[in-house]
This record gives C-alpha cells, sequence and structure tokens, in this order.
C-alpha cells in the first residue's frame, strides 16, 4: 500500500509540474499576447513567481518520491539504459530550473523593468522554460517505459 500511495503522489507532484509548464505555454503566453508589452511582463512575472513556489514545491515531492522509489528498486539490470537516460533529464531539468528560475528569470524581469525594450535574455530564458517543458515530456515517455518493463 505504501509503494502506491508513494507513486500516486509521484504521479500527482509530475502531473502539477508539467500541466503548469503546458498551462504557460498553451494558454498564458498566447493570451497575453494582445495586451501592451509593459501590463503583458507583469503579469507573466507576477504568475511565473506565484507558480514558481508551487512547481519548487512539486519538483521537491518529485524527488523525494523519485528517491524512494529508486532505493525500493535497486537499480534492475533490464531498466539500466532507460533509467540513466530518465535519472541524467531530471538532472538536467533541475539544473535549468535553478538557472531559469533562480538566476537568469529574475535578473530578465530587472532588465525588463528598467528597460521596455526587447532584451536578448528574454529571449534566452523563454526558450529555456520551452526546453525544460520537453525535457519534461521526455522524463514522463522515459517513466512510462520504465514502468511497463
Amino acid at each position: 500500500m505504501f509503494r502506491m500511495i508513494v507513486i500516486w503522489i509521484h504521479v500527482a507532484a509530475a502531473m502539477f509540474w508539467i500541466g503548469g509548464m503546458l498551462f504557460f505555454a498553451i494558454v498564458l503566453v498566447p493570451s497575453l499576447r494582445g495586451l501592451p508589452i509593459g501590463q503583458r511582463r507583469e503579469l507573466m512575472s507576477q504568475i511565473g513567481l506565484r507558480f514558481r513556489k508551487t512547481g519548487w514545491i512539486a519538483l521537491s515531492i518529485l524527488l523525494v518520491t523519485g528517491l524512494l522509489q529508486l532505493y525500493r528498486l535497486g537499480i534492475p539490470a533490464f531498466m539500466g539504459g532507460w533509467l540513466w537516460a530518465k535519472l541524467a533529464m531530471v538532472v538536467l531539468m533541475v539544473c535549468l530550473s535553478i538557472l531559469h528560475d533562480l538566476v537568469l528569470g529574475p535578473r530578465s524581469i530587472e532588465i525588463s523593468r528598467a528597460n521596455p525594450a526587447p532584451h536578448p535574455l528574454q529571449r534566452t530564458v523563454r526558450w529555456m522554460a520551452r526546453f525544460n517543458l520537453v525535457i519534461g515530456l521526455f522524463i514522463v515517455l522515459a517513466s512510462i517505459y520504465l514502468a511497463r518493463t
């Protein structure tokens, strides 16, 4: 029973994390395109900061429950390649999230508030978020493959 609860919590946290990133990419960003640039940036900043708090909680839950499952499973030989690929993508996603949320994102917000003209860092931050979403989706694919073997 404990195993199923851990898996359920892990999947719920993954849905929140990936679902939040999908919401940003598919719903929020396109919806804000008609607004004046200053208002759009302020809304994105406020919503992004709000999501960042809960997103990091979800990511922390994913890491803890993932480690619990890894401890329980050990590293079976038949899962080796996919498991290591998933773990490498998780490390990459966490590193990109730290860089996006704690380093470049805040710097981009400072720049946009000081000068409304587009800045190359803002484009970098946007592409970084998109790339992180793609990595997250590949982690889900690897997870499904691992669960089915």
